[in-house]
């Protein structure tokens, strides 16, 4: 059922869904019949077979935009998420809106992070101590900085003035250790790729 309404929201928005699977191990072998443009992927975690997942699918069918979808106790550590080499990052349980939103940018060439993932994953989990965690509005003003958007378009976004936007980035690179947009956007997506192009087909 879940997969089904997965389907049902991508093929409302315009997308035509070419192939679904049950497991991950199931997802290279139909990526190399289908050859889609987007494969949606849910993981519970990281290990040497997923980390290298998305290098395996893009020699595969290229260009292809990856979308993975994350659970909340999946045990992941914010130095894990460029091992995945991801274009797209979601929270499951997410909104329809979310799925589309992400998979309309993907498949546009673009980056996309849930705001959700981004406080998930962005504050580290105490180890000795606590560190400090982002407020509701740094995680928003973090995760449209994410998705390449300037100070002056968030600012407008969230009813704000830019002195505002530079206020909230400048405690968001202070708790998180971050010099710059690009530390920030690499940290969230790892390195970018600037290959894909626009798609209409997608991959369960």
């Amino acid at each position: 059922m879940y997969l089904a309404g997965l389907e049902w929201v991508l093929r409302k928005a315009g997308h035509s869904v070419v192939a679904e699977c049950h497991h991950t191990i199931e997802v290279l072998p139909l990526v190399e019949r289908h050859r889609p443009d987007l494969v949606i992927i849910g993981l519970d975690g990281v290990d040497r077979q997923t980390a290298g997942l998305s290098a395996r699918l893009r020699a595969t069918s290229s260009p292809l935009g990856i979308i993975y979808i994350l659970q909340p106790n999946g045990g992941f550590d914010f130095n894990e998420i460029p091992k995945l080499d991801a274009d797209g990052l979601l929270m499951d349980g997410i909104s329809h809106s979310y799925l589309v939103e992400c998979a309309n940018a993907v498949a546009g060439g673009r980056k996309w992070v849930d705001d959700h993932i981004l406080q998930h994953l962005l504050t580290p989990r105490p180890l000795p101590h606590r560190a400090p965690k982002l407020t509701g509005r740094e995680t928003e003003v973090a995760g449209l900085v994410s998705r390449g958007l300037r100070n002056k378009i968030i600012a407008q976004r969230l009813h704000v003035s830019e002195g505002t936007v530079k206020m909230h980035l400048h405690h968001v690179y202070e708790k998180l250790r971050l010099g710059s947009r690009a530390e920030l956007a690499w940290a969230t997506f790892g390195e970018a790729s600037d290959h894909l192009g626009p798609s209409h087909k997608s991959g369960l």
